[in-house]
C-alpha cells in the first residue's frame, strides 16, 4: 500500500449538516447583536424626540428642528438594522428546516443571496456585523458548492435571485410597519427634509455624524460657540466636540477666532 493510499482513510470532509450548525450559530449572533443595537437606536430615538418636542414648546424652532432631523437620522438607521434583523430571521428558518427536513438544496441559493444582501445593506452603518456575515456567506457559498451536483441543472439561477429579493423585500416592509407603531410621530413643522445618506455606527453607539451636529449647532447659533454648551445641549463630551470643532476648521467650514 502506497503512503498516500494509507493516508486518504484519515481524512473525513466536514459533515453538511455540521456545517449548517455552525452556520446558523453565527448568524443567530449577528441577529442578537442587531436586536440589542436596535434597542440602544429606539432609546436614542426616544431621547432626541423629547429634546425636540421640548424646544418645540420653548419656541425654539431652530433647536427642535435639529433635534428632528436627528431623529429622522436615527429612524434611518433603525430601519435598516431591523429589516436586516428580519432577514436573517427568515435565513435562519430556512436552515433549520434544512436540517429537519434535509432540504438543503432547494434553499442553499436562496439563503447564500439574503445574506450577501444583507451584508451589503448593513455594511455602511455596521462593519463588523456585516465583515461576519460575509464570512459566514463564504461558508454558505462553500456549502452550496458541495451540494451543487445534487442540483437539478434545469434550475433558473434568476429564481433564486428573485426568492432572496422577495425575503428582503418583505424584510423591509415589515420593518417599516413596525417603526411606524413604534416611533413616535416627528413634529411636521420642526423636520426638515434630508437626503444624506445614514452614517456609519461604531461597535457600541449609535449617534449620527458628530461634525454635522456641531455644524448645525453653530449655525443656529449664529456662529457662537461655547464648548461646554455645546456638549451639554449635543450630549457629546466635551473633546469630541473639539476635535469635531478642529475638522471642520481643517474643512474651511468654520473660522475659529
Amino acid at each position: 500500500m502506497s503512503i498516500v493510499n494509507r493516508f486518504i482513510p484519515h481524512i473525513h470532509q466536514v459533515p453538511i449538516k455540521e456545517q449548517i450548525v455552525k452556520a446558523r450559530s453565527r448568524l443567530g449572533i449577528q441577529k442578537e447583536s442587531l436586536e440589542t443595537m436596535a434597542i440602544k437606536i429606539q432609546r436614542k430615538d426616544q431621547e432626541l424626540f423629547e429634546r425636540c418636542t421640548g424646544a418645540e414648546v420653548s419656541k425654539d424652532f431652530a433647536r427642535a428642528r435639529l433635534y428632528a432631523n436627528e431623529c429622522a437620522q436615527v429612524r434611518k438607521i433603525a430601519h435598516i438594522v431591523l429589516s436586516s434583523q428580519l432577514a436573517l430571521e427568515q435565513v435562519i428558518f430556512k436552515l433549520d428546516m434544512a436540517l429537519e427536513f434535509g432540504e438543503v438544496m432547494a434553499d442553499m441559493k436562496p439563503i447564500v443571496g439574503i445574506v450577501a444582501e444583507t451584508k451589503g445593506r448593513i455594511s455602511g452603518i455596521v462593519p463588523h456585523i456585516a465583515s461576519e456575515l460575509g464570512e459566514i456567506n463564504t461558508m454558505l457559498e462553500d456549502l452550496s458548492e458541495e451540494t451543487g451536483p445534487v442540483l437539478d441543472n434545469t434550475v433558473d439561477v434568476q429564481t433564486t435571485s428573485d426568492d432572496a429579493k422577495k425575503v428582503l423585500e418583505e424584510s423591509s416592509a415589515i420593518a417599516q410597519e413596525r417603526l411606524t407603531q413604534t416611533f413616535p410621530k416627528l413634529p411636521e413643522l420642526a423636520l426638515e427634509q434630508n437626503s444624506a445618506p445614514p452614517e456609519s455606527l461604531s461597535a457600541t453607539g449609535c449617534e449620527p455624524g458628530v461634525e454635522r451636529r456641531l455644524y448645525e449647532y453653530i449655525k443656529t447659533h449664529q456662529g457662537n460657540l461655547h464648548v461646554s454648551d455645546a456638549s451639554r445641549i449635543l450630549d457629546i463630551p466635551p473633546d469630541r466636540v473639539r476635535e469635531a470643532l478642529s475638522r471642520l476648521e481643517s474643512e474651511g467650514k468654520v473660522v475659529v477666532e
